[in-house]
C-alpha cells in the first residue's frame, strides 16, 4: 500500500512539473508571437490558447509524439525507430555497415560524404 502511495504522488508531481513546464512554453510563445510577428509580418496578435496550441503543434511535427525516439536523428547512433537500448543499437543497418568498415574505409567514406565542395 506504501508503494501505491509513493508512485501516486510520484505521478502526480510529474503531471504538475509537466502542467507546469508547458504553461511557461506557452507564455513564452505567446509573448515572442507577439512581439515579433505584428511588427515584422503584420500578423495578428494571439491568445494563450492559440500560442498552447501552437507549442503543441510544433512539438508534434518536428519531434513527434515521444513515441520511441521521434524527431529526425537517425544516424549513426540509432535513434528514431521502434526499438530501444541496445536493440536499437543491433538492428541499426547503417551502424553496422560502419562497424565492419576498416579505418581506411572510415577515412574514405567521411572524406567523400562529408565534402562541402563536391
Amino acid at each position: 500500500m506504501k508503494n501505491f502511495f509513493k508512485r501516486t504522488l510520484r505521478g502526480l508531481t510529474g503531471m504538475g512539473i509537466f502542467a507546469l513546464i508547458s504553461a511557461v512554453f506557452g507564455l513564452a510563445v505567446m509573448f515572442l508571437w507577439n512581439w515579433l510577428f505584428p511588427a515584422i509580418f503584420g500578423l495578428p496578435k494571439i491568445s494563450y490558447l492559440q500560442a498552447a496550441g501552437l507549442f503543441a503543434l510544433t512539438r508534434v511535427l518536428f519531434s513527434g509524439l515521444g513515441i520511441a525516439g521521434g524527431g529526425f536523428g537517425h544516424g549513426l547512433h540509432g535513434h528514431g525507430n521502434f526499438l530501444s537500448g541496445d536493440d536499437q543499437r543491433r538492428h541499426n543497418p547503417f551502424r553496422e555497415k560502419w562497424l565492419n568498415m576498416s579505418e581506411e574505409e572510415r577515412i574514405d567514406f567521411l572524406k567523400h560524404h562529408h565534402n562541402p565542395f563536391r
